[in-house]
């Protein structure tokens, strides 16, 4: 194909001729009523992709135009309340041998879309039917006024075409190959992609989110999805905020996965979800019997999902953590330390080992400096090694890290609690008062900072400003406690 016959066919762009066999990329659409935003999607990926294939599902508006107007090929769909139908659609007019999935409402952010094409190096390099999960950016509109929020998730956009690669799940689709074949994933720190549809009003989310569930729960009567259908009622469950009922869904989501021989990656999602919940309800629990049964569910959801997906960092760290609330810290540290030995700057099982490792400080500071070095200072990591250090008998050495630290950072709160209180234990009431001091203006001062500030002012002999101190802390203790009845 010649550069001049590229230009005359929609849908290929002048890249096409210049980019090697194997590397080309297509971004792939399905949209309806987008005349709004669809400019704005086309318009981040053109300079990154070598085609461009948009399928309409029955716009009213100016959305066709707009999209052949940028070039794209388009195609149209009658839309059957399915979404995997018209993105299976959209992807058999696909050529190129990478696709790259956007919706309307969604941009390649511009600062990081040149990565798009390393990625697609990579799976070149792996060879087979891969799939790259890249971070997508939701903007969320500020509920309770001006403004707005963002939140990050990573989602399978950029996979191999191949025989049998098709999407699946009539709603919340995902894209998987035949039976009998194995898709691989990969994570990808880069391109980012920006979702700008929560970007609107409450009532408009609310109609969106209902559709979608009425859609699953429809389709999930006819077919269970090895647990797909269930994990994605049980995620509009936790945007409802409805923790009870996200649970459930979860439960049932790993249960009807593990029916299936080869379930899909969600799963690891799924069951690191219904882990954390477990084990923080564990924790809740005031009989160690009813704490034992949740740690048990939890382990035995995890162990099943490893099964399938023993690379899953999320699923050890849950396994060590379920570890840890039993007490039983060696079966903790030694499954810490595996995720440590895939993954050596890991921050989670980096302080998960350096908890569990607890009565051996040294090995705890050593953790601990591993984890400033990756990762920088933080305040807990600043506060817990200047306790260290103090408890281990290097007072000295305590002081100077934690007061260069504060200087430093003053926003360090925890530290800066650390170094008043090991000032007061060491004869120098007056300067644990004035590090403190600081922290008086702010909103929501910890009720360990008033029992530092109470005994300090006692040993100064300001015995009136002292009961003040110590007062507000048994008052915002009191507040603090759960009440009866």
């Amino acid at each position: 194909m010649t550069a001049t016959r590229v230009g005359r066919v929609r849908g290929y762009l002048p890249s096409w001729e210049t980019t090697p066999d194997g590397h080309r990329i297509a971004a792939c659409m399905i949209v309806r009523d987008e005349e709004a935003v669809l400019a704005r999607a086309i318009s981040s990926v053109r300079d990154f992709v070598d085609e461009i294939v948009v399928v309409d599902t029955g716009s009213e508006d100016a959305t066709i135009a707009i999209a052949e107007a940028h070039g794209a090929r388009v195609g149209h769909f009658a839309w059957n309340d399915n979404f995997s139908d018209a993105r299976n659609a959209a992807l058999g007019l696909v050529t190129a041998d990478w696709v790259l999935v956007l919706d309307a409402d969604e941009e390649l952010e511009p600062a990081t879309a040149r990565y798009l094409r390393e990625v697609v190096s990579a799976g070149v390099r792996h060879g087979g039917a891969i799939c790259f999960a890249l971070p997508v950016r939701s903007r969320w509109a500020n509920p309770d006024g001006p403004g707005e929020s963002s939140t990050i998730h990573k989602g399978g956009r950029v996979f191999r075409r191949l025989p049998g690669v098709a999407w699946i799940g009539e709603v919340h689709e995902t894209i998987a190959i035949e039976d009998g074949k194995t898709m691989a994933y990969a994570d990808a720190d880069a391109p980012t992609i920006v979702h700008h549809g929560y970007a609107v009003s409450r009532e408009v989310l609310a109609r969106k989110a209902s559709r979608n569930v009425e859609l699953l729960e429809r389709a999930r009567q006819r077919d269970r999805a090895g647990g797909y259908y269930a994990y994605k009622l049980a995620q509009h469950a936790i945007s409802d905020r409805n923790r009870d009922e996200a649970r459930e869904w979860l439960r049932q989501s790993v249960a009807e996965a593990s029916t299936v021989s080869s379930p899909a990656r969600f799963i690891v999602t799924a069951a690191d979800l219904l882990a954390r919940m477990l084990i923080e309800d564990a924790r809740k629990q005031a009989a160690r019997e009813a704490a034992r049964l949740l740690l048990d569910e939890a382990e035995v959801a995890v162990v099943r999902t490893i099964a399938h997906y023993p690379e899953a960092t999320p699923l050890w760290l849950r396994l060590a953590e379920a570890a840890a609330e039993r007490g039983d810290l060696s079966a903790a540290a030694r499954t810490y330390s595996t995720i440590l030995s895939r993954t050596p700057d890991n921050p989670e099982a980096l302080i998960g080992y350096a908890s569990a490792m607890r009565d051996d400080p040294a090995v705890v500071l050593r953790t601990l400096d591993r984890h400033i070095a990756a990762h920088g200072q933080t305040d807990t990591v600043c506060a817990w090694r200047g306790e260290l250090l103090r408890t281990t008998g290097r007072v000295q050495d305590a002081y100077d890290y934690l007061d260069r630290m504060v200087n430093a950072r003053p926003d360090f709160r925890e530290a800066r609690i650390t170094l008043a209180n090991l000032l007061d234990d060491e004869g120098a009431p007056a300067e644990a008062v004035r590090i403190l001091s600081s922290m008086l203006d702010g909103d929501d001062v910890p009720v360990m900072v008033y029992e530092i500030l109470g005994r300090a002012l006692t040993r100064m002999g300001q015995s009136e400003a002292a009961m003040d101190a110590l007062t507000i802390a048994a008052a915002r203790k009191a507040e603090a406690m759960p009440t009866v009845g």
